[in-house]
């Protein structure tokens, strides 16, 4: 009898615990009129409270939360919101359209330029807020529908941040999870990038024939513009712009100097909010807490699911392929691109990395971890659901222009703009 009651318990509560997350998981997926991130926390508390799993106390945060991507995304937070005061991201689009001498395939390209660089260092959502106005000004110049440039735009943005751990949020919980190196990261992942970039582009351009002697005539109306008007405060962005290249070094040389990154994101921040005599109430009202709750929640999810075996039996359906490599980073590579788009980008890669580190360290590849992060974030492309930038970026073309782009119409469009650099990334993993 006291065997049965026990194995009562453990049923309970590994029951409680996948209740919790499918439930959780619901509303992250589907509810449009509960906040997320206030939900999600709410149910990371609730294990807390109800202690399903040995693990949940508070003497065992530091194992159960990394404070390693929240210390990164907080620390890049701040140094973005300062940069974005100064005026510097809208100086430099604007600077990008002077440079092409109003030519549309070189504005463009430019812009999608500005876009790849600022979503390989700056937060995804910010980039698209950023850049969102300045698209929706060239397509109002050029007299077309925004739809198309917007979603080039939303493209490029999650195909940039691919290029670097801190470029987007599953980047920084995969980098955090197995401990990766920003330099090497970054070398891998740079190759797949540029031609995820080119075949984007190049489809755009064999879809979208236009006039361009017509275009190139319209868009001299944006001659009148002044890159240094949309300067607010120049002593401000040299400050940024400083303290931003100094943390990125720190990023690349942080293996050398022992230093997390983290830390290093951190004292950046702090160092800047020093130089502009910024304070931390001041600061807090600009900052997204809610992507640090959500976050906060996620973990603890994620953690009662590895402690009640979710991890080890979602590796065990992959254990077969242990003794061929390429078969199974490729499998990785297609099954997360299609599973990252209806779980969301962040919530699906905390469930998903613990896996991959578990098969490597059964044996798979080391490459596995680059396997996983080609195919979940070009797969954030596919639907609406794969990215919360995704969400923002047909909410605004919505509010602006009255125009909904619904979940299929969305899907049709996108599926190509994924399925062509999933096959280049196929092929480029052989050579990593």
């Amino acid at each position: 009898m006291l065997k049965l009651s026990k194995l009562e318990a453990v049923d309970m509560s590994e029951l409680l615990v996948l209740g919790i997350a499918i439930v959780a998981y619901y509303f992250i997926i589907f509810a449009r009129n509960v906040k997320k991130s206030i939900i999600t926390f709410f149910f990371g508390v609730l294990l807390f409270i109800l202690k399903p799993v040995e693990g949940l106390e508070f003497d065992n945060l530091g194992r159960i939360v990394s404070f390693e991507t929240l210390g990164i995304l907080l620390g890049m937070m701040i140094i973005v919101e300062i940069l974005k005061e100064s005026g510097f991201f809208t100086f430099t689009a604007i600077n990008a359209i002077k440079l092409s001498k109003y030519r549309f395939w070189v504005v463009l390209t430019l812009l999608m330029l500005v876009v790849t660089l600022f979503s390989a260092f700056l937060d995804n959502l910010i980039t698209i807020m950023l850049i969102a106005p300045i698209i929706f000004l060239v397509a109002d110049t050029l007299e077309v529908d925004p739809a198309p440039l917007l979603l080039l735009t939303i493209y490029i943005d999650n195909i940039g941040g691919m290029s670097t751990l801190i470029g987007s949020p599953l980047n920084i919980v995969l980098g955090s999870v197995g401990k990766l190196d920003f330099t090497r990261f970054l070398i891998v992942m740079l190759p797949i990038t540029v031609l995820s970039f080119i075949s984007i582009l190049a489809m755009y351009k064999i879809n979208n024939k236009v006039d361009t002697k017509t275009y190139n005539e319209k868009l001299k109306k944006l001659s009148s513009m002044d890159p240094e008007k949309a300067i607010e405060n120049k002593s401000l962005m040299y400050k940024g712009v400083g303290v931003f290249a100094v943390v990125l070094t720190g990023f690349m040389l942080h293996s050398v100097i022992k230093i997390d990154l983290a830390l290093i994101a951190i004292s950046g921040a702090l160092i800047l909010m020093l130089l502009t005599k910024k304070d931390f109430e001041s600061m807090s009202s600009s900052l997204d807490w809610d992507t640090m709750f959500f976050y906060g929640g996620l973990f603890t999810i994620a953690f009662s699911l590895e402690e009640i075996g979710v991890t080890q039996m979602i590796a065990n359906i992959f254990n077969p392929l242990l003794a061929t490599p390429a078969i199974l980073m490729i499998v990785i590579m297609w099954v997360s691109a299609f599973i990252i788009p209806f779980l969301s980008a962040v919530p699906g890669t905390l469930i998903l990395a613990p896996v991959i580190k578990l098969l490597i360290v059964h044996g798979a590849p080391y490459e596995l971890w680059y396997a996983y992060a080609i195919g979940a974030n070009l797969g954030t492309n596919l639907t609406p659901l794969g990215a919360v930038q995704n969400i923002v970026g047909v909410s605004l073309l919505e509010k602006n222009y009255n125009k909904t782009i619904t979940f299929a119409d969305y899907m049709k469009k996108s599926f190509l703009p994924v399925l062509i650099p999933l096959i280049l990334g196929t092929v480029y993993i052989f050579f990593v």
